[in-house]
């Protein structure tokens, strides 16, 4: 592989703006030699090229070592003040549990200090991902200005270059490695023996990130395309067999009804599997933005073996309903139960299997999402919260299922009617109410209280305010001949429009981040865009559409072109679709906001440090500077 493509897999996006311009610094050399005058005017070949060195290419280059140089000096002034804080943070815990670091200074008595390595031994390990990151900052920033300086010289035949790099180049910060990979093992040796117990295996098993264009596993390729393949097989068997059951009208009623929450969940699951190879293909950092553990983070591969695993269940399941006389069985009414059974036994796996980390931290999410008010709110929780409120027909159709086999089991006379109750309306308020619990916790948390949060909130009360009033609508539709003169009717159509409006400005202005421009080339876009500009319009369009979906609902209903079931399955469709498309845009724009602030790792925050703490800081500060600046003893001075 050459350097340029290297250069670009091993960058860190977040990071983009503040590394060489190695491609532009490349094209610029080869259009020298190529505008270069033909080599037998010696004269005008010299001129012409020492005139490219001085006014064009060295001064581009130097600017470029300023920019990199400023920003590695920035990284690491940050770096080497966390290094001390966690220093005195790991002194005071193993003074408190009887330990000792050594040459310790004398530490005053404090308070509020943590009690356990847990929180500190997160912090170390993504402060120990940070240092890695900036050192394959420096190294890439290094090797390119090395490379570049020596494509120089070999196309323009001077010394320039290595001369610009011995004048400049070693001088300057960037060149020094010592204290960053003094830092490196230092920080490697004080989690191994203070926080791992002396176990470098472990330790370093913990600290260790994959490296980055890490090749997918054959045996996990073969397992996804073997469980996808079986899923298509069987999902093409499936819809050739309910078509040629269309004469058993009552039967495929049934059918539909108990299966439709399932193959929700599995158009779902694949849509999420895209969504998270088109992040890894275009840079966007979808661990950073979720605050994953890199070093457990699940790929689009497992995602989609994971999809597929669950459809192929869920096909098989239909399968057995459908043809359950030629299988010879009798009461094929258990068989949706797999549909149940199969996501939670994936989910709920105590076994270190299948992503267990992932899995953990899932669960952990939902525990958040539903004790809202009472936790602080990350994005991915809200995120996951989003998800839930386009899957609000899929957590009806599961409740609807378990009410049937309580009915069931029960010998119930209305075992087989679905039709609403009114747990089904405090089953759609649900998720809008998680997402507008977390906007009231943020703008508790936040000092200052931002207006954001409060307009959001509003969005999901909207949300609420139309439900109950299409519970109401949906009640005292009885008592009408006709859809239209049920005055509740007209109320649900403007509570609805008020809403639609609401949270399409909402989708496109805040989430999407879009009609920041107003004219040029990006027209109602932004200045930063990582997709195809025509994907952003498309954007634009389907989410006004989709949301506008409930008018189309109404229409199929009122003329009787469809029943309220499959209409209401076309509007769960849809919505599920507009999520996956407001996933792209939802995440890109966070990852924008995450390159403007150079976040590219997470932030784990232990406790405040006083000023006690700081005077410490600062003399661990000075004393790591000493030592990285003290001049090394080389062998022929000895």
């Amino acid at each position: 592989m050459k350097f340029g493509e290297t250069f670009e897999s091993h960058l860190t996006t977040e990071w983009r703006q503040q590394y060489i311009h190695y491609a532009e610094l490349k094209m610029m050399i080869r259009k020298a030699v190529e505008n270069a005058p033909p080599p037998s005017q010696k004269g005008l070949v010299h001129e012409y090229y020492m005139k490219f060195s001085a006014e064009f290419f060295f001064t581009t280059l130097k600017e470029e070592l300023r920019r990199v140089n400023d920003f590695f000096d920035y990284k690491l002034a940050e770096a080497r003040r966390k290094h001390a804080t966690f220093k005195v943070k790991l002194m005071y815990i193993f003074r408190s549990a009887g330990g000792h670091m050594g040459e310790m200074p004398s530490l005053p008595p404090l308070e509020d200090q943590p009690k356990n390595v847990r929180k500190l031994e997160r912090a170390y390990s993504e402060f120990y991902f940070s240092l890695v990151l900036l050192n394959n900052y420096q190294q890439l920033n290094l090797t390119g200005l090395h490379k570049i300086c020596k494509k120089f010289d070999k196309y323009i035949r001077s010394t320039n270059g290595q001369n610009w790099l011995k004048t400049y180049v070693e001088p300057a910060t960037i060149s020094e490695e010592r204290e960053l990979r003094g830092m490196i093992t230092e920080v490697e040796n004080l989690y191994t023996e203070f926080i791992m117990g002396g176990n470098r295996t472990k330790a370093m098993a913990k600290l260790r990130v994959p490296p980055l264009g890490r090749p997918i596993s054959p045996v996990h390729v073969f397992s996804t395309g073997l469980v996808l393949g079986l899923f298509i097989v069987s999902a093409v068997i499936c819809i050739v067999s309910y078509y040629c059951m269309l004469d058993k009208p009552e039967f495929l009623s049934s059918f539909t009804q108990l299966f439709r929450g399932s193959l929700s969940l599995v158009v779902f699951g694949f849509l999420t599997a895209v969504n998270v190879y088109v992040w890894q293909t275009v840079g966007i950092n979808h661990v950073l933005i979720f605050e994953l553990n890199p070093r457990n983070q699940i790929e689009p591969m497992k995602i989609l073996g994971i999809a597929s695993l669950f459809g192929y269940g869920c096909t098989l399941s239909m399968l057995l309903f459908l043809h359950h006389n030629e299988f010879g069985v009798k009461d094929p009414l258990y068989f949706p139960l797999i549909g149940v059974i199969l996501p939670l036994a994936l989910l709920l796996n105590p076994l270190p299997i299948m992503n267990h980390p992932v899995r953990m931290g899932v669960l952990r999410i939902c525990g958040r999402i539903i004790s809202a008010p009472f936790y602080p709110v990350n994005f991915v929780d809200f995120w996951l919260a989003d998800q839930l409120n386009s899957l609000v027909l899929c957590l009806l159709d599961h409740y609807q299922l378990i009410r049937f086999y309580i009915r069931y089991y029960k010998d119930s006379i209305n075992t087989f009617d679905f039709e609403p109750d009114y747990a089904m309306c405090v089953i759609r308020c649900l998720p809008s109410w998680f997402r507008l619990a977390q906007c009231l916790k943020r703008i508790w948390d936040s000092d200052p209280r931002p207006v954001s949060y409060l307009i959001n909130a509003f969005t999901y009360g909207t949300t609420i305010i139309t439900v109950i009033i299409s519970t109401i609508q949906m009640e005292t539709s009885d008592n009408y001949e006709y859809l239209f003169d049920n005055p509740w009717t007209w109320v649900y159509m403007i509570s609805c429009l008020i809403s639609t409006i609401y949270c399409t400005a909402w989708d496109l202005l805040h989430d999407y981040g879009l009609f920041q421009v107003w004219k040029g080339e990006h027209i109602f876009l932004r200045d930063n865009l990582v997709y195809p500009k025509w994907f952003y319009y498309f954007a634009i369009v389907m989410d006004v559409l989709i949301r506008f979906v409930w008018a189309l609902e109404m229409y199929l209903i009122y003329n009787e072109i469809l029943l309220p079931y499959h209409s209401k399955t076309i509007c769960s469709l849809c919505e599920i679709v507009r999520r996956f498309i407001w996933n792209f845009l939802r995440l890109e724009n966070e990852h924008l906001y995450n390159c403007g602030q150079f976040r590219a790792t997470r932030d784990i925050f232990i406790s405040a440090l006083n000023s006690r703490q700081d005077l410490l800081v600062e003399s661990i500060i000075d004393e790591s500077r000493r030592v990285s600046t003290a001049p090394q003893v080389s062998i022929n001075d000895e």
